[in-house]
C-alpha cells in the first residue's frame, strides 16, 4: 500500500537531461547520482527519491525514451508536490504522468492530502486500532526491512518517525483529528520545506540513524550528529513556537562538542525518547538474526583474496564478523574447527542449531580473546567471531550469542509493513 506516480516521455539525449537535473538539484539542495542508464534525485529521507531511466529508440536519429517513478509515502504530500514541480522543470517532451492522486493535473495540494494522504494514514491507524491491547510485539509500519530491527516493546509500533503506543495513536486521532498525527508522522506534510519538515527530518535521524556516539568516533557519527543539530536549529529559526526534542538536541550537542544554540521554546512531549540505536538492535544476514548494541557501526571488510566479511564494531567493545556459506547438497553441518576451543557448548534453535567456544589469538603481538560460533539453518552455515581485548568481555559476548536465532525461508515475522 503506497502512494506515488510514474511517468514516460522523450529527451534529446541523456547529457541534456542530466545537466538540467544537476542545476535543479543544486538550486534546491537535493542530492543527485547518475549512471549510464539513469539518474536518481533524493529530495528527502524515507524513500524520497525520483528515479529516471533512459534508453535509445531503435532509430538512432530519434529522441531517447525515458521512464521514471517516485513513491511518496511515507515521506508525505510535500514530497509528491516537489516531484511534480521537478518534472515541470526537466527537459522531458511528450511527458505522460500517471498520478493516482490526480495532483499533477489539478495542483490542489489540500485536496491531494485530504483525498489520498490522510485516508492512507487513517488506514494505518485502523490497523493500530485492531492490534491495540493485544500485547503484540515487533509491529512495524513503513519500516525498511533491509536494515536492523529495533527492540520489541509490546503494544507499541515501530516507525521511521519514532516508537508509539498503538492506543495513543488511535486516541490522538480521535481527540485531535488526523491532521495532528500527520504533522508528526509524515516527514514532509507541508507545501514547502518548512519548520516541521526540518524538525521531522531531524527526528527521523535521531530515531533511525543516530548512534548517540561522540562525533570524534567516526566520520559517520560526526556527519549524522551535525545533520541533526543543523536541522533542529533551522526549524527553531523558522518557527520559534514549534515543539522540538530539546533534550535530545542537548545530548547530541555534548556528543558533537558543540555549544547549544537553540533559543528558549517548547519541548516536544512524547513517551519514548528518540533513539532505537540506544538499545539492542537485530541484524539479518540471510536466515541468521544477530542482536548487538545499536551503537555498533556496520561495514564490509574486504579481504586481499577477493572475499570479505560482514563486520560490526563500536571502537571499544568486541568486534563481530559474520560469514555465510551454503551446502551444495542437503543441510549444512557443523565443522570440526570448534573441537580445539575452550568451553565449547551448543544449543538447538527453532529451525537450526549453534555451537560455540573461545580461544586466545595474537594479532600484532597483542593477546586477544575470540569467541567462535557456528550456526546451521537448513543448507546455510554461518561462521561468527567476536574478538575482544579483555577476557571480561566474553561474558557479554556469551549473552549476545544466547540471543542468536534463525528464520526459515518460509517464515515471516509478524509485522505490518505499509509500503514505502
Amino acid at each position: 500500500m503506497s502512494i506515488g506516480l510514474t511517468f514516460t516521455g522523450k529527451i534529446d539525449a541523456p547529457p541534456v537531461l542530466l545537466e538540467a537535473a544537476k542545476v535543479l538539484a543544486e538550486t534546491r539542495n537535493y542530492h543527485l547520482i547518475a549512471g549510464e542508464t539513469g539518474l536518481k534525485v533524493t529530495l528527502c529521507p524515507l524513500g524520497g527519491d525520483l528515479n529516471i531511466l533512459w534508453r535509445p529508440e531503435e532509430d538512432p536519429v530519434e529522441p531517447w525514451l525515458v521512464r521514471g517513478s517516485c513513491v511518496s509515502t511515507p515521506a508525505g504530500a510535500g514530497l509528491h508536490r516537489a516531484v511534480a514541480e521537478l518534472l515541470d522543470n526537466l527537459p522531458i517532451r511528450a511527458l505522460t504522468v500517471e498520478d493516482e492522486t490526480g495532483f499533477y493535473r489539478h495542483r490542489d495540494f489540500r485536496r491531494m492530502k485530504e483525498e489520498h494522504f490522510y485516508p492512507w494514514l487513517k488506514t494505518l491507524v485502523d490497523v493500530c486500532r485492531q492490534e491495540s491491547g493485544k500485547g503484540v510485539s515487533g509491529m512495524q509500519l513503513c519500516w525498511d526491512l533491509e536494515q536492523y530491527a529495533p527492540e520489541d516493546i509490546p503494544d507499541t509500533v515501530i516507525t521511521p518517525m519514532g516508537r508509539f503506543r498503538l492506543g495513543e495513536l488511535v486516541r490522538l486521532v480521535e481527540r485531535e483529528g488526523i491532521q495532528a498525527l500527520a504533522d508528526r508522522f509524515f516527514l514532509w506534510d507541508g507545501r514547502t520545506r518548512d519548520a516541521r519538515f526540518y524538525r521531522n527530518r531531524a527526528i527521523n535521524a535521531l530515531w533511525e540513524k543516530c548512534c548517540f556516539a561522540p562525533s570524534s568516533r567516526s566520520k559517520e557519527d560526526s556527519a549524522i550528529n551535525s545533520f541533526i543539530l543543523n536541522d533542529l536549529e533551522r526549524a527553531a529559526k523558522l518557527d520559534p513556537a514549534l515543539p522540538l526534542p530539546r533534550s535530545s538536541y542537548r545530548e547530541v550537542c555534548a556528543l558533537a562538542e558543540r555549544t547549544p544554540a537553540l533559543p528558549e521554546g517548547p519541548e516536544l512531549q512524547e513517551e519514548f525518547s528518540p533513539g532505537y540505536r540506544k538499545g539492542l538492535v537485530t541484524h539479518a544476514v540471510g536466515a541468521l538474526r544477530l542482536t548487538l548494541l545499536g551503537s555498533y557501526l556496520y561495514g564490509w571488510e574486504q579481504w586481499k583474496n577477493g572475499g570479505g566479511t560482514h563486520l560490526w564494531s563500536d571502537g571499544a567493545g568486541p568486534v563481530w564478523r559474520v560469514n555465510a556459506y551454503r551446502a551444495q547438497q542437503g543441510d549444512a553441518r557443523f565443522t570440526n574447527q570448534l573441537d580445539q576451543l575452550h568451553g565449547v557448548e551448543g544449543r538447538t534453535l527453532k529451525g537450526g542449531a549453534l555451537r560455540w567456544g573461545w580461544r586466545e589469538v595474537r594479532e600484532a603481538d597483542e593477546l586477544l580473546y575470540q569467541a567462535v560460533c557456528e550456526v546451521i539453518a537448513g543448507p546455510s552455515l554461518f561462521l561468527l567471531t567476536a574478538t575482544c581485548g579483555d577476557p571480561g568481555q566474553l561474558g557479554t559476548v556469551a549473552e549476545l550469542i544466547g540471543r542468536i536465532s534463525v528464520v526459515s525461508a518460509a517464515a515471516r515475522r509478524e509485522t505490518v509493513q505499509a509500503g514505502r
